[in-house]
Parts: C-alpha cells; structure tokens; sequence
C-alpha cells in the first residue's frame, strides 16, 4: 500500500523484510520488488536499509527496475538508478528494464533508462528494445532508440529485423517509418521471410483476410513455409487449415498454393484441420478436393487423426468419402485409433460405414487391444458386445485383457491390476522395450517406482529376481532409477542384492552410477565388498566415474576400497580422471589415492584424463591435463591388439583441432605406438578430409606405406566401352580407395 509508517512500525516491531510474496504465475517477489511494482519509489532506501537487494529476490528474475520501468513508473525508475539498480541486468529471456520499458511505449522511463543501456554487443545478439517498440507499435520510442544509437537493423536468433517485428504486429506506421530510414524490405530472417512475408504470415495465423489481401497485393510470398516447434515446416494453407480459417482457403489456393499443403511436414491441410476438429474447414477442403486418402509417414490419414481427437462432426464428414480399403486396413485403423482414446461415439460412426472392429496392426494388435491398453473399459465392453474376442493375442503374445495389466501395472493402478487379474489376465506375460530385451511385470512395476503392487504381483506367482529376457533384477531397476522405498520394499521381500547382471553389476552398482544416495543407503548394509565383487569394476568406480562425491563417503564409510582395479587395471582414479570429475580426484588423492599408479596399459590416472580428452576432441581438456604433468607420449590400446599415439587417436576421431596442440607437446607427425598406421593414413581410412589437409599441411608423409604396402591413396582405373547404336561411350572409374 506504500504506506510508510506501515513499514517502519512492522520493522521495529521484528518483521522480517527478506519475506518474499507468491504471486499468480507462481513466482515470488522481494519485497523491494512490490515496491517497485507499485511505485512507492519513497520505499526504497527504507528497504535496502532493512537488508534487502537492490536486485531483488524470491524466485523471479525480474529485477525491481525492470519491475519500475514495465509498469511505467519513471520516478521509481530514476530512484532505482540512483541507489545503483543495475540497467545492463538480464532476464532469463535477455530483457533489460529498457526492454521492458519499449515494450509498453513508457517513454519517460526509457528516457531515464537510455543514457546508462548502451546499445553493447550482448544486447545486440538477441530481441533488442527496437525489436519490442516496433511490435507493439510504439513510433515515438523507436525515434528515442535511435537517437541514442540503437541500430534499426539488428537481428534477433531467428533472424528476424526490427521491420520484421513491425510488420508481424502489423504496424504500418512502423514499417514505413522504418522504411523511411534505410530499413530494407526485402531483408530474409532464418525462415527465409521478408518483413512482408512474415506480415502475409501473421495475417494467415489471424484468420485476417484483409491483411492477406493486403500483403499478397504487396507482393508477399505465398509459397514461404512456417517452421513449427516439431521441427517442421507447413505451408500457409495448411496453417490456416490448422488454425480453422477456411474463409482463407479459396484466396491462397488462388495465390497459387496446393490443395496438399507443402513445407516439409507430411500432414496434409486436411489432416489439420481434422486434428483440430474444424468441421467447416474439413467440409470446405473436401469440397476443394483436398484428398482424403492421403496419408502421413504413420499411414494415418485426416479420418485416423479426427478419430484419435474424438472430433464427431470432422469424422462424419470424412466416412463417406474414406472408405475401409485394403491399404488402410494393413496397420494402424481408425478403429484402433478410437479405441485407444475411449471415443466410443466414433467407433459407433466408424463400425456404421463399414470399418473392421477386429483389424490387427502391424505388432498383431486388435482395436481391444488398444482399448485395453488405454484403460478404456467403456470401449472394451462395447466391443465385447460387438463379437470382439478377448483371448486373440497380438505378437508379443498379449490378450487384450493382459494388455490391460500391463498398463494397470504401468500407471501403478492397484485396483485396475487386481481386477484385470481376478477376470483371467496372465501375470507372467512379459513387456518389450525399446532396448530390445522384455521385462516381467514386476520389473516394470519396480521400475517405476510402484512398491504397492510388488506383494500383489508376487501373490500372482511371479518371481522376485524377474523374468523376461533382461537380467537386470527388479531391485537393480528400483536403484537404477533412485525409487528408495521400493529398493527397500524389495529386500524386505527377500530379493538379491548380491546378484548380478552379465556384466557383474548388482544393484549397489546402479545406484552408485545415477548417486542415488538413499538407494545406496539401503542397500550398503547387504552389498558388503566380497572378493567377487573387487575382480572388477567395482561400485566405487562407478561413483568416481560419474562424480558423486557422496556416494563415495558412503562406500568407503562402508568398507569399500578406494584402490580397488578392474580388469583393464584401474583404479577409482582413473575412472574419476577419465570421467573429468576434478573433485573426485581431489577426493580420492586426500584419503590416500596414488597418482602415479598404473593400469594395464601404463597410463596413470592423469594419462588417462588425457587420453579422454583427445578422444573426445576436449582442446581445454587435453591443454588442462598436459599443464599438469600428463604424458603425451603414452599410447592407446586398439581393438586389434595394436597400439596408437595420441596424435594418431586424434586424426582417426578427427579432431584436427588438436594436431598442432599434441606436436607441441613432443608427438611426431608420422604417429607412434605398435600400429602401423600413420594419423594421415587413420584420418583418410575415416574420411576427415579436413584432417587429412591439416595433416598435410604439418608435413604429414602422403607417400608412408604399412607393412603390407599400402599407401594413403591407391588408385585403380577402369575403362568400360559401352557401344550403343553408333554411339561410343566411355565411362571411366576412377577411384576405388582402400587402405
């Protein structure tokens, strides 16, 4: 309320001034902040005197200038300044308060704002002020910018000019005063738009078919396409279609824009508008010939996206004239489609015009099937009603009615698990991944998180350890995926922390990797560090690998050796150096880590960070681990059995950036280690042609040869004389690379 008194009795009386203030957009403010928001600039010293900062607080990264300058208050904004708020301050958007201050036209603020917000490169890469008064049309914020030398011309990260901005906010003022001072129209921002082409285009988007006229009579581009955020470009048809502006429709397609849409997306108009449940535009495309049957990459055609929406009226429209041909009814149906999202209205409409209600798409599932697996009870009573057969199985082997377990068993849904059970469905059927390996339901439930059903699933017969072809244990999943009550509720029910998967992890192991420290907690006291499981990668290697510190405090609290080798020789050491986890290395070296260890290749901890850094291409990496002390002279082990310098690693990954670096560091150009092979000859095998130049360029030997004779490049020439007619054509080959 600004109420001044206020503030100083409830400060004296031992309110605290660093509370923050929720506020709808679920934020929070300081209440330096408020202050500024309000303009109750008489506030401010008090405040700061309390203890608060002149930039603010709470969870906002609006600062109170910024705050002062959007709600238009130039007093406070002065204020502000005088107490040293910082204008050159940015949002998480790059916003200064001068932004903030063009945007709503507050011109007094941006006067008082403009002599300390240069225009300076950091402000220049992004959506500068100019950018923002030219949208919302403020002119006489634009002649306050640029009198203060804020260029006219700048480009945001899409590329867009401060015309473009105008003309999207369909400002003429603007884009003609900024005509008026050297603002060229035909300018292209990244999508390849115009500032008229993108004014046709926020027309189109707006429904606005004056503007269409407008901008079309101006010469705008039609034929430009819209990047969306599915990484996709559509045509202005199919965005109008999409937004349901069929009054359009008649005007582009005379601009000369097909009826199919364009860009690069596959969706047709029509299937747009049928997602959206524009009836009318449906009708009108239909009644343009907009093609029905077309389909996208999915085989979905505009019936299969109306039907997935539950769009009644667009799916009437579209049944007459898409009917349930052959090449429809091999993969996914419209019927599946519905079932999956419980419309049962529009699998009334599809099984009126004729569609299967028993088709199998591609993986051998039935519309129930997919009813089932939506949780879709409603539909799979209808369609039991309609002859469908509950034990037809797809081919994972799954009925309908297992499929129903399976997502029940997916979303955690006790009561739908226990009554798919109680009606038949099979508990020991098991689920595919994508890692092509399947999982029984009590993985999947201990996957996710869902200890509530693992009694439940475990009355049903199934086995604590799993099943299904993975051998990753249910309690390997649980701590993997840091779910610590179901790690727990798992070995409360006697499941094995000491077993294994193939490559002699348990479950300790996967909860060191993620630092899953209550995971780790729960299962230290029952993962003691037996001979088994020091013979190779132990948990400890792991943490250091991936860095977690804490976890690392928790094994060795626990006894686990912090010196323990792997098969490949190393130490914890060398996986935290190979992993770049600094302060794990720091960690390790404190309790009595030896740095001048080796492994089986005879690389010390350092050697190995070295190594992973010209691996990886890490020029800081490589430049961080030579300063202090690292070996360039150590070689890789290949898979062949062989052995390469560091140079040559760099040249087989490419990394030409690092050529110069490592011959600096003492390495020849012609490579080193057991192989044979020369970096020129690794970089050429691999195709880095700008490796291969760099490496000429350093005097790289072209003409080395390997032990059996081959040099970078032998060429062979093949001559073919084809005679056709009186014709002579002579077709020469000439290269055939090998090395």
């Amino acid at each position: 309320e600004g109420d001044e008194a206020g503030v100083r009795s409830a400060l004296d009386r031992g309110a605290r001034p660093e509370v923050t203030v929720p506020i709808d957009a679920g934020e929070s403010w300081s209440l330096l902040t408020v202050a500024a928001f309000k303009g109750h600039e008489h506030l401010l010293s008090l405040l700061l005197q309390a203890g608060l900062s002149i930039e603010g607080g709470g969870t906002t990264d609006i600062t109170p200038l910024m705050m002062a300058a959007q709600y238009g208050h130039a007093q406070t904004v002065k204020a502000l300044l005088d107490l040293r708020g910082n204008p050159l301050a940015m949002d998480s958007r790059g916003r200064t308060a001068l932004h903030f201050a063009a945007l709503k036209g507050h011109q007094q603020c941006v006067a008082a704002l403009l002599p300390v917000t240069p225009p300076t490169p950091a402000h220049l890469e992004a959506y500068t002020p100019v950018h923002l008064a030219s949208y919302r049309g403020h002119v006489e914020v634009l002649e306050q910018l640029a009198g203060a030398g804020w260029p006219l011309t700048a480009r945001d990260s899409d590329g867009n000019t401060p015309m473009h901005s105008a003309a999207a906010g369909g400002r003429v003022t603007c884009v003609q005063w900024l005509v008026q001072r050297g603002g060229d129209t035909s300018m292209q921002n990244n999508a390849g738009h115009t500032p008229l082409d993108k004014e046709l285009v926020t027309a189109v988007m707006e429904g606005d078919e004056a503007g269409v006229r407008s901008a079309l009579d101006r010469g705008a581009r039609p034929e430009v396409t819209v990047p969306t955020n599915a990484g996709v470009s559509w045509s202005l048809l199919t965005v109008a279609a999409s937004k349901g502006h069929e009054h359009l429709l008649s005007l582009l397609l005379q601009a000369g824009l097909s009826i199919e849409g364009g860009g690069t997306t596959d969706r047709t108009p029509l299937m747009m508008a049928a997602q959206n449940g524009h009836a009318h535009t449906v009708k009108a495309l239909l009644d343009l010939r907009g093609n029905p049957l077309a389909m996208d990459s999915e085989g979905w055609t505009a019936l299969h996206f109306a039907a997935w929406e539950g769009h009644q009226q667009c799916v009437a429209a579209l049944l007459p004239v898409t009917p349930p041909t052959p090449a429809h009814l091999e993969a996914h149906t419209p019927v599946h489609v519905a079932s999956y999202g419980g419309h049962v209205e529009v699998l009334e409409q599809l099984a009126g015009a004729g569609w299967p209600l028993t088709a199998k798409n591609s993986d051998g599932n039935t519309p129930m099937h997919h009813a089932a697996a939506g949780g879709r009870v409603t539909c799979v009573q209808w369609l039991v009603q309609r002859g469908g057969d509950t034990s037809m199985q797809n081919n994972a082997g799954l009925t309908p009615l297992d499929q129903e377990l399976v997502t029940a068993v997916e979303e955690g849904d006790e009561a739908g698990v226990r009554s798919a059970l109680d009606r038949g469905a099979r508990p020991e059927v098991t689920v595919p991944t994508i890692a092509g390996v399947s999982w029984s339901l009590l993985t999947v439930a201990a996957s996710e998180g869902h200890e509530h059903l693992l009694s439940l699933l475990l009355q049903a017969g199934l086995s604590i350890e799993g099943g299904g072809t993975t051998d990753m244990t249910p309690l390997m999943m649980a701590a993997q995926n840091g779910h610590a009550h179901t790690v727990k509720a798992l070995l409360d029910l006697r499941g094995n922390p000491l077993a294994m998967d193939s490559e002699g992890w348990t479950a300790l192991h996967f909860a060191s990797r993620q630092g899953h420290q209550q995971c780790v907690a729960a299962l230290l006291p029952v993962t003691p560090p037996t001979p088994a499981h020091l013979e190779a990668y132990t948990p400890v290697h792991v943490a250091s690998y991936y860095g977690h510190v804490e976890v690392l405090e928790q094994l060795a609290g626990a006894g686990w050796p912090l010196t323990a080798r792997d098969s490949d020789g190393d130490t914890p050491m060398h996986l935290a150096a190979a992993g770049g986890r600094v302060t794990c290395v720091q960690w390790l070296v404190q309790r009595g880590g030896d740095t001048s260890i080796q492994n089986n290749a005879g690389h010390t901890p350092l050697d190995k960070e070295l190594v992973t850094a010209v691996m990886e291409g890490d020029e800081a990496g490589v430049r961080s681990a030579l300063d202090r002390g690292a070996r360039p002279e150590v070689t890789i082990p290949t898979d062949t059995g062989e052995s390469c310098s560091l140079l040559t690693d760099a040249a087989r990954g490419g990394h030409e950036h690092l050529l110069s670096l490592l011959l600096q560091a003492g390495l020849s150009i012609e490579g080193g280690g057991t192989t044979d092979m020369t970096p020129l000859m690794m970089a050429a095998q691999n195709g880095h042609a700008h490796t291969v130049k760099a490496l000429l360029d350093l005097r790289g030997n072209p003409l080395a040869m390997n032990s059996i004779g081959e040099a970078v490049l032998v060429v062979v020439v093949v001559v073919v004389v084809v005679i056709v007619d009186v014709d002579v054509i002579f077709f020469y080959y000439f290269y055939n690379c090998y090395f």
